[in-house]
C-alpha cells in the first residue's frame, strides 16, 4: 500500500524518532492534507506528536479563507493542534524583491522554523513528491547547476523531513480518494504565471506522454544516485582537507607531512 511504501521510505532515511515533535505545513491542498493523514497513521506506530501550521498568504482572497477553513475543520476533526499564521507575501516579495513564489516559501519556512522553536519541535514536514523533484530538476538544468543542484530535493534537510518524496502527485490524489478526504484546489498551481507551473502543466506531461510514462520516477532515482555521489564526493573532499591541515612549513614552502 501507498501508507507501507511511505513508511518504509520514512525508515529508510531515518527522518522519524519516538518522542519527535513534528511541525507539518498544512496548505488545504492534495499534498499537504496527504502529508497530515500519512503522519497520523504513523503516529500510531512511531509515538510522535503532530503540531499544524496553516499559513494564509493573503493573496487569494475567499479562496484562501476557504483553505484556512478547511485547515481548522480537518485539524479539529483529527484532534490535531494546529496554528495559523496570517502573512502578507505581496508585500514581503515586493520589499525583498522576489517572485511571489520565492516569497511565499521564506515566509513559510519562516513561520514554520518559529512554530518549532516555540514548541519545543524537532522536525519540520514538508509535501514535496516527486512532481516537485522532477521540477526542480528541469529547473535547475535550465538555468544551470551543478551536482548538488542534480540531485533535487534531499528526502532530510537538517530538521527538514519531506515523507512523500517517494510518492507520484497523483497518488497522492488516489490516496485521498481511496481514503474519502477532501482536498482543495490550489489556483496559482493551475495558472502559467510561475516557471514551475510551465513545467509542471507543460513540459513534464509532455515527457510522459510522448517520451516515457515512467518519467517523473526515472529522474527521481537519477536523483538519488547524484544526491549519493555528492555526498560522496564531500566527504571525501573533507577527509582530503583534514588530512592538509596536518602539515607544516619548510623553507617557507606548505609540505604535507
Amino acid at each position: 500500500s501507498m501508507y507501507q511504501r511511505v513508511k518504509a521510505y520514512v525508515e529508510k532515511y531515518h527522518m522519524l524518532e519516538r518522542g519527535d515533535k513534528v511541525i507539518v505545513g498544512v496548505s488545504g491542498g492534495a499534498d499537504s492534507v496527504c502529508l497530515l493523514f500519512m503522519l497520523l497513521e504513523l503516529q500510531k506506530e512511531k509515538e510522535i506528536t503532530i503540531i499544524a501550521v496553516h499559513v494564509h498568504h493573503g493573496i487569494r482572497g475567499r479562496a484562501a479563507d476557504a483553505d484556512e477553513d478547511y485547515v481548522r475543520k480537518i485539524c479539529r476533526e483529527q484532534n490535531v493542534e494546529l496554528y495559523v499564521w496570517h502573512e502578507d507575501v505581496k508585500y514581503y516579495a515586493m520589499e525583498y524583491k522576489m517572485t511571489l513564489e520565492e516569497a511565499g516559501r521564506n515566509v513559510r519556512r519562516r513561520v514554520f522554523e518559529d512554530v518549532m522553536v516555540k514548541c519545543g519541535g524537532t522536525r519540520i514536514a514538508l509535501a514535496h513528491h516527486q512532481n516537485d523533484n522532477a521540477e526542480t530538476l528541469l529547473w535547475n538544468l535550465c538555468r544551470g547547476c551543478g551536482l548538488r543542484g542534480m540531485g533535487g530535493i534531499a528526502p532530510v534537510d537538517g530538521v527538514y523531513i519531506r515523507p512523500l518524496l517517494c510518492l507520484r502527485r497523483e497518488e497522492t490524489e488516489v490516496y485521498l480518494k481511496n481514503q474519502g478526504i477532501s482536498y482543495c484546489i490550489d489556483e496559482t498551481n493551475l495558472e502559467d504565471t510561475y516557471t514551475r507551473n510551465r513545467l509542471r502543466g507543460h513540459v513534464i506531461p509532455y515527457l510522459e506522454e510522448e517520451i516515457n510514462p515512467q518519467a517523473v520516477q526515472h529522474m527521481s532515482e537519477t536523483m538519488e544516485q547524484m544526491r549519493k555521489l555528492s555526498e560522496f564526493i564531500e566527504m571525501e573532499t573533507a577527509r582530503y582537507a583534514e588530512m592538509c591541515i596536518d602539515d607544516t612549513w619548510k623553507n617557507g614552502r606548505r609540505v604535507l607531512v
